[in-house]
């Protein structure tokens, strides 16, 4: 199964919002809004038709697009809140009903902004402010809930609204800006080409509409403790074993206030298995030093020093080298290939004494290597004499 990308469980709030800009620019997102966008050139064949046909046909495609753009934004919020970093590349799977619900009561309340704006254009303002207040807190019950009984219930509007406090805030002024910059960009728009401006207010709106829902969906995995909630991403993770090295980790870190060997032993068998991430080796190392077991700090080194050659990250490995030179000044990779590799990258980062190290150490061990005559330039031309 392909890694889950997750949200990060830590981040502080404001990073989120501001991270959440990029959000509808990516991925299935992305995607998402340049087909909507492009679903707009529609309303021109609807314009085309004449007559009460043509505005009826308009009616149902600019309900079809909006229905088209809450079911992906739905979606989105879905996926956020339940800790997931990445947009949906498909519809989600309904939740109880949530994400279905969610557009049919977005559905009610443009239905009666348009009445309201058709026979009581003095209420349409006040009708505009409840929904902004409102709605965030129905979405994300339902995102959390996927009840839309219990989601349609003041108390738990109460409830919700309470829990969040004045953070609730930020959706509320979220619906509002986006109502004023939906507005701005339909007169935007109308000054150009219907072939560039419908397209144009077409992506306009479907990033502001998934922007608004990533932010509610945000709120919800940010203050999921507060509900109690259980988020399906991290959940799924833990099933498949994706973080079972940072739970190891975590686990060898308490495990060492008491009982740091076999703490060590836990991850040196995690080591062995297979390549592990740099955090179960930094660990180790870490209780390695508190253990005072110098000759397993350098036999580690070499494994590391390997792992990381292998897998491109000469520069950490460069790191290491330098660690276990702390321990033995002679110490040296057992790999010819990779004590030629960082030696040279040594010498091209302005590391000049440890380059020497490593080419004089590679020349006396492996003079007859196709990379011997290169260093011995380089040991006579510009190695610093230790």
């Amino acid at each position: 199964m392909p890694r889950i990308a997750l949200a990060a469980a830590d981040l502080p709030l404001g990073q989120r919002l501001l991270a959440g800009l990029r959000y509808p620019l990516t991925g299935g997102a992305l995607t998402a809004s340049v087909a909507l966008a492009l679903c707009r050139y529609a309303n021109l064949l609807a314009r085309a038709v004449p007559g009460f046909v043509g505005v009826v046909l308009g009616i149902i495609v600019s309900v079809a697009l909006w229905t088209a753009t809450w079911r992906y934004a739905v979606d989105c919020m879905v996926q956020t809140a339940n800790g997931y970093a990445e947009p949906p590349e498909v519809g989600l799977e309904d939740r109880l009903g949530g994400p279905h619900a969610l557009m049919v009561v977005h559905a009610v309340v443009l239905l009666a902004c348009v009445m309201l704006a058709l026979f009581a254009q003095n209420y349409l303002w006040l009708a505009l402010v409840i929904a902004a207040v409102l709605l965030p807190v129905i979405d994300m019950s339902l995102a959390f809930d996927g009840s839309l009984p219990v989601a349609l219930n003041p108390w738990t509007w109460a409830l919700t609204i309470g829990r969040f406090g004045m953070v609730y805030l930020i959706p509320v002024a979220a619906n509002l800006v986006l109502a004023m910059l939906v507005w701005m960009a339909s007169r935007g728009a109308s000054d150009l080409p219907l072939l560039f401006g419908l397209p144009l207010y077409g992506f306009a709106c479907t990033y502001l509409v998934v922007l608004d829902f990533h932010w509610m969906g945000m709120l919800v995995w940010h203050y999921r403790e507060r509900f109690g909630m259980q988020p399906e991403g991290p959940a799924l993770a833990r099933a498949i074993g994706q973080d079972a090295d940072g739970e190891l980790v975590r686990e060898c870190e308490a495990l060492a206030q008491s009982d740091p060997e076999t703490a060590a032993l836990r991850l040196r068998d995690r080591i062995r298995e297979r390549a592990a991430p740099a955090p179960v080796h930094a660990q180790f190392r870490a209780l390695l030093r508190k253990l005072r077991r110098d000759d397993l700090l350098l036999q580690h080194g070499q494994t590391w020093i390997a792992q990381l050659c292998a897998a491109g990250e000469a520069r950490r490995a460069l790191g290491v080298v330098q660690e276990c030179r702390e321990i033995d000044p002679a110490f040296l990779p057992d790999d010819p290939d990779h004590s030629a590799t960082l030696a040279g990258l040594a010498a091209r980062i302005g590391v000049p004494a440890l380059a020497g190290h490593l080419a004089r150490g590679f020349l006396q061990r492996w003079p007859r290597h196709q990379a011997a005559a290169e260093l011995r330039g380089f040991v006579a031309d510009r190695a610093p004499t230790e």
